[in-house]
């Protein structure tokens, strides 16, 4: 059974667009290999950080709308959280 999650990503300022690109790429692979899917992305630009991330005070967001199986969520948090282009992530069950 899979349910649906908010991802809301911010890269790293300096990343041009076709790291950016081929981290969306990236992200969509590895969610197909844990069995989900990415049902809408949405590039949300370059913004102003509230404070300093890694010695960054801008960032890019991304928001994706996913549907993956609840066991794999701690795989996609894994991978997330070592990956050099992500400064915060943050990931949420939607309630339907």
């Amino acid at each position: 059974m899979t349910n649906k999650y908010d991802l809301t990503l911010v890269l790293n300022a300096e990343v041009k667009d076709e790291v950016k690109d081929k981290f969306v790429d990236k992200t969509e692979k590895v969610l197909k290999a844990l069995d989900g899917s990415v049902v809408r992305t949405q590039d949300m630009g370059r913004k102003q950080l509230a404070y300093k991330i890694k010695n960054q005070s801008e960032g890019i967001y991304l928001n994706m709308q996913l549907e993956m199986p609840a066991a794999s969520v701690i795989q996609l948090d894994k991978k997330l959280s070592v990956d050099k282009e992500v400064l915060r992530y943050l990931l949420v069950k939607v309630s339907e």
